[in-house]
């Protein structure tokens, strides 16, 4: 099992869980019920053992930086420099 950040953000209020699962789907699917339906669309999936991430680690990125960045926006960002 991964241990997966999962982020929701409504207006200025930002809510951070962490659930453990087997893929990040699963995550997302099993931190729906923590967040109000509304926010579900706007949801973001995060792990400490993303290849992405890695990447961007290795890269000189700060910690700070990564912590903004959910699994999508790692490998977005590894494609927009080069990186992949």
């Amino acid at each position: 099992m991964t241990v997966y950040k999962i982020k929701g953000q409504s207006g200025t209020v930002e809510q951070v869980i962490t659930v453990s699962a087997e893929t990040p789907e699963q995550a997302l699917e099993d931190a729906k019920k923590y967040f109000p339906e509304r926010m579900h669309c706007q949801l973001s999936v995060s792990s400490d053992d993303n290849e992405y991430r890695e990447l961007l680690r290795k890269n000189g990125y700060p910690e700070r930086v990564l912590e903004q960045f959910s699994d999508e926006d790692c490998e977005g960002e590894c494609e927009a420099v080069g990186i992949v």
